[in-house]
């Protein structure tokens, strides 16, 4: 009968172990689609940040556009004067915003790579964790064997 115990004992510990390769597993994937959500999120930041910096050249246009066409009209010379004062403050201002967009856009990706890689690195270290567990558990079993076969 002792035997019978010990066997189911063996037994319980390799179901354990492929239990705790399954749980592993399962992190990992886990923590994947947290990164792959991490990406996911950055990339959408991005665009959002490259689009505001297409507005921002689409603003400075219309600006331009306008300061020539008053100029025009008011019989200044658009590329003299105070109107060309006002154009190079409008380019300094529209690539400064082009500049920041592009900047913000570049971070967001950056810290969504990051971000990722932080997940990523977790769901190895579940595997490898459950793996190392799983490891013990049949340890145990292959002890408890050479102790019911000595």
């Amino acid at each position: 009968m002792e035997y019978a115990f010990t066997a189911i004992s063996i037994g319980s510990k390799l179901g354990q172990a492929s239990a705790q390769r399954d749980v592993g597993r399962a992190q990992q994937a886990g923590y994947e689609q947290q990164a792959q959500a991490a990406d996911l999120k950055g990339l959408s930041e991005a665009i959002a940040y490259k689009q505001q910096g297409s507005d921002a050249l689409r603003n400075l246009n219309e600006t331009l556009a306008a300061i020539v066409a008053r100029a025009g009209a008011g019989g200044v010379d658009p590329t003299s004067g105070s109107a060309a004062t006002m154009q190079m403050f409008a380019m300094s201002e529209g690539s400064r915003e082009f500049s920041i967009s592009e900047d913000n856009a570049a971070l967001a990706l950056g810290e969504a790579t990051q971000q990722a890689g932080i997940y990523r690195s977790a769901g190895r270290t579940a595997q490898l964790s459950a793996n190392v567990s799983a490891a013990a558990s049949v340890g145990e079993a292959a002890y408890m064997a050479g102790q019911l076969f000595s």
